[in-house]
């Protein structure tokens, strides 16, 4: 009998539950926008509710449902799949999501963070596919990660291993949401970088005039993509900007090269879809903090997953909850 399987991105902005196939093909997509005012119950019906929709219109009717995979936009406990918290959205903490799962569809359920769920999708499905270790990094509004190793995410002692936005790039640096200073997050995350553009537009106006104008005039519009436009154009407030990007980046991806020797670091999220004007300084600053056998091992790449990076990696998590994950 054919087997399907379910993967659930559960994410601070929507909700997507993609229905796959043994080989992790997608056969169909659900997406829901996140409403945070219908707090942790009423997000769980509407993702439960989408997968009844799927499952209802399965292209094979006979085919069984073989597991469940979920990336959840926040820590998660495990293996028991009980939620810490959202950031975002109220009334998650201490959800046993894994056993509601379970119960409510009769099949194996694995839930993890969604960065590690991401880290799992670029290695089974995009970049990272036929490597055995490696380091992702999601550069969006905040900035989550993941590490490969031999060919098995690397969770850790506490499950909370891959943290790379919360490693240290510029010591007393701006203040971080973790509530330390000069985490990577606070300063190349999208929305960091789009703060740091607003700051030096609102301290040097001439400096910052290209950017300005390309927000309209209305300071608060600058963004990163903003930031990283005039920059293109040659704009010098833009390029202060990105320089100032990279190297921060270029710190933290050094450092982990040198701790870690993997084969390679995929850049993810919207940030990094930018491409060549991050992608070609990165690559030349990270020599400059990293030793040279570690940097000549590693390569630089963009993600492949793009927007459906979470709910594939949702459907890797499924593969794995049904010990039919294609990598190790």
């Amino acid at each position: 009998m054919e087997l399907h399987y379910l993967g659930i991105d559960i994410g601070n902005t929507n909700q997507t539950v993609a229905l796959a196939d043994a080989r992790g093909e997608l056969l169909a997509i659900e997406r829901r926008q996140t409403d945070p005012t219908r707090g942790a119950v009423g997000i769980l019906a509407s993702v439960i509710e989408a997968a009844d929709t799927l499952l209802d219109h399965r292209p094979a009717r006979d085919a069984g449902l073989a597991a469940l995979g979920v990336g959840f936009g926040g820590p998660v406990e495990l293996p028991t799949g009980v939620v810490r918290l959202s950031h975002q959205v109220p009334g998650w903490e201490g959800v046993p999501l894994k056993r509601l799962l379970e119960e409510r569809f009769g099949v194996p359920v694995t839930v993890d963070n969604d960065a590690n769920a991401a880290t799992l999708g670029e290695l089974v499905f995009g970049a990272g596919r036929g490597l055995r270790d490696m380091v992702y990094i999601n550069i969006g509004t905040g900035i989550g990660g993941g590490l490969v190793f031999g060919g098995r995410l690397y969770r850790g002692a506490s499950t909370s291993a891959g943290e790379v936005g919360h490693t240290i790039a510029l010591p007393g640096g701006p203040e971080c949401t973790c509530g330390h200073r000069g985490c990577l997050e606070a300063l190349c995350s999208g929305t960091a970088i789009g703060r740091r553009a607003r700051e030096l537009a609102e301290a040097d106006p001439e400096l910052g005039s290209r950017m300005l104008a390309l927000a309209g005039g209305d300071l608060r519009a600058i963004t990163s993509k903003i930031a990283f436009r005039a920059a293109a154009e040659g704009d010098p407030g833009g390029r202060k900007v990105v320089d100032d990007t990279v190297e921060y980046l270029a710190v933290a991806v050094g450092n982990l090269l040198n701790l870690l020797n993997p084969q390679a670091v995929i850049l993810g999220g919207g940030v990094p879809e930018v491409g060549a004007p991050l992608f070609t300084p990165l690559r030349e600053r990270v020599r400059d903090y990293c030793m040279e056998h570690p940097y000549r091992a590693a390569r630089i790449l963009p993600a492949k997953n793009g927007y459906d990076a979470g709910v594939r990696g949702a459907v890797a998590l499924a593969l794995e909850a049904a010990g039919m994950l294609p990598c190790g």
